[in-house]
């Protein structure tokens, strides 16, 4: 008897036709998580803002700029042995031993010991390297503190002025600019600075900036 005049059950058949053609949709791309406090998107950075709820950070900056420094001593003393070394000198003559103990310190004379072991060329790289963080840092840092200064003396204007405008001592009150800003604060630099060092510290301190 043929299958077609079976009394059996019909054969199974899938319930899902797959189409002949794939569909030519676009794949959608998943959108990248953006951390909203450090996106353009979401507005300005409040630099104020910043600095109290990030403290924290600047307190880091500050211990590993303390590391870097003491880094930076004990490099330069290894590269001073070396390039002694690799000069043909006798080290006798120099009382490196001495310098390189009260430097390390008696806590850390097996780290004297492995940089010892360091080729001159790494250590100079990392001692390069470091300067470079470390003046980085100096620069910020001395960045932030102009910018505390400016927005400080900004308020104190502003407060003289609204004050002599609510006395009738003017109309309209002055409102500084970057530039008028910026001889306030080198007025209050110099006379900051002749306090401490006389004219002979702002004569440096000017010839310091001049030549920059």
């Amino acid at each position: 008897m043929d299958d077609d005049t079976s009394d059996g059950p019909p054969p199974e058949r899938s319930a899902r036709v797959r189409p002949k053609h794939r569909s030519a949709l676009p794949a959608v791309r998943r959108q990248r998580a953006v951390d909203p406090r450090f996106s353009d998107l979401y507005g300005t950075v409040d630099q104020k803002q910043f600095e109290v709820h990030y403290k924290f950070l600047r307190e880091q900056q500050e211990e590993e700029e303390t590391h870097r420094r003491n880094r930076i001593r004990r490099l330069k003393c290894i590269a001073r042995r070396g390039e002694l070394e690799a000069s043909g000198a006798d080290l006798e003559e120099y009382d490196l031993s001495e310098t390189e103990r009260e430097v390390f310190g008696e806590d850390h004379l097996d780290e004297l010991s492995a940089m010892k072991l360091l080729p001159l060329q790494d250590v100079q790289r990392e001692l390069q390297q470091l300067q470079r963080e470390s003046q980085l840092h100096v620069s910020r840092t001395k960045g932030r503190h102009v910018q505390s200064s400016r927005d400080t003396l900004r308020k104190e204007i502003i407060k003289r002025e609204a004050l002599a405008v609510k006395e009738g001592k003017k109309q309209r009150p002055f409102i500084p600019k970057r530039a008028h800003l910026k001889r306030e604060i080198l007025a209050d630099t110099f006379e900051r600075l002749e306090r401490k060092g006389g004219k002979g510290a702002v004569e440096k301190y000017v010839g310091r900036k001049s030549r920059r």
